[in-house]
């Protein structure tokens, strides 16, 4: 059975943030090919877009589940404190091990 309306979160944020890297990098791409600009965050991107199964791989599913909320749904740390029985600081701390090991990921380009 799944716990959460929206379905399964791993999925949910995989293809959120997929959708959001991929749109990011394409119009990165299409500026640096119109201006000849300097690449900027593009390699981090598109290294990001290339290891999402590797992020998602290492997360629990209820810290997938926050993200969700906090990401997806845009809530704030106190509405989803208020959904889901957390505490600020379970909040931050779960989203916070998520984006650190994203940060590990892009930092090996």
């Amino acid at each position: 059975m799944v716990r959460y309306y929206w379905g399964r979160p791993q999925d949910v944020v995989r293809w959120y943030l997929r959708g959001t890297l991929y749109l990011s990098a394409q119009s990165r791409k299409s500026y640096i090919e119109k201006t000849g600009a300097d690449p900027g965050n593009l390699p981090r991107l598109l290294k990001l877009l290339d290891n999402l199964d590797e992020l998602f791989d290492s997360v629990d599913t209820d810290s997938i589940a926050v993200l969700c909320l906090r990401y997806a749904e845009l809530l704030s740390i106190a509405e989803t404190s208020k959904r889901t029985g957390l505490s600020a600081y379970q909040i931050t701390t779960k989203t916070g091990k998520f984006m650190k090991k994203a940060k590990e990921i892009i930092s090996k380009v």
